[in-house]
């Protein structure tokens, strides 16, 4: 958990100096914590309080924001969704009646986070209006952090990192419980999690990811029961270290003024 929580923190502060924005690791690590934990009440609180907090800070504005968010999810889905492909595509014996909607469904999405990428979207013309000024902005911030593909590439390997390292929580976690997986089922696993987890329909998508690790751990031919249990050591652990890392977290927000102190009114 510790490394997945460096690996993000380097990945958000990448991306906000692609932006023009620079935010200490530090600062981000303590502002990752803090959004990781509000982020299980509902409404995404964790979205918007970071979104709050670099507009205050550093003037960025929430189109940039929302765009630094995009893109970070969308190639995320894109490398969770490959090693998806390879890992059902690998696996032996292959089960024709789930192997097939599996990789029909993983393809899909890698192409559409891929196209999501690389769409042209300077070149469209939004208009003067506010929704439109808002679209040209986000366009803009989408165009800034892909560069010419060399911030694609990189944060293509932190993702690419980040889906070993849950694969390696699965690994264990299915370990404890007697239940040995091969690296192919433990990188759909991963992969699997991580698409899922950015499917916000519950706070901190609490049920929604379990729900998603048991099944396909029956497509892997273990029980559902067997899913659900390891998926719930894997919960409580996250919980248990979002609660350790969230509160410092907290603490440093209300240092910066709640939402920062660099926008404070100086007297005069």
């Amino acid at each position: 958990m510790g490394v997945s929580h460096t690996q993000r923190t380097y990945e958000f502060t990448y991306m906000l100096r692609r932006l023009g924005v620079s935010e200490p690791f530090r600062e981000g690590f303590l502002l990752t914590g803090a959004g990781f934990l509000l982020n299980h009440l509902p409404f995404n609180v964790g979205l918007v309080m970071r979104a709050a907090v670099l507009k205050r800070d550093h003037a960025l504005p929430y189109s940039s924001y929302l765009a630094l968010v995009t893109v970070n999810a969308l190639i995320n889905l894109a490398v969770a969704a490959l090693l998806g492909l390879v890992s059902v595509a690998a696996t032996r014996p292959f089960r024709p009646e789930t192997g097939w909607p599996l990789l029909g469904a993983f393809a899909l999405l890698l192409a559409a986070a891929m196209g999501a990428v690389f769409l042209p979207l300077g070149k469209l013309r939004f208009g003067e209006s506010f929704v439109g000024r808002r679209l040209r902005l986000l366009a803009q911030g989408v165009e800034l952090i892909r560069g010419n593909g060399s911030g694609v590439a990189l944060l293509s390997t932190l993702a690419f990192t980040k889906v070993i390292g849950a694969a390696f929580r699965m690994w264990i976690c299915f370990g404890l419980l007697g239940a040995e997986v091969t690296p192919l089922a433990a990188g759909l696993l991963a992969s699997a999690t991580i698409v899922f987890s950015l499917v916000n329909l519950t706070p901190g998508n609490l049920g929604l990811r379990e729900v998603a690790m048991a099944a396909i751990s029956t497509v892997l031919g273990s029980s559902y029961g067997v899913g659900m249990a390891a998926a719930s050591i894997d919960r409580v652990v996250l919980l248990a270290y979002t609660i350790v890392t969230g509160i410092p977290g907290l603490l440093s927000l209300r240092r910066r003024g709640l939402v920062g102190s660099k926008a404070r009114k100086e007297p005069g």
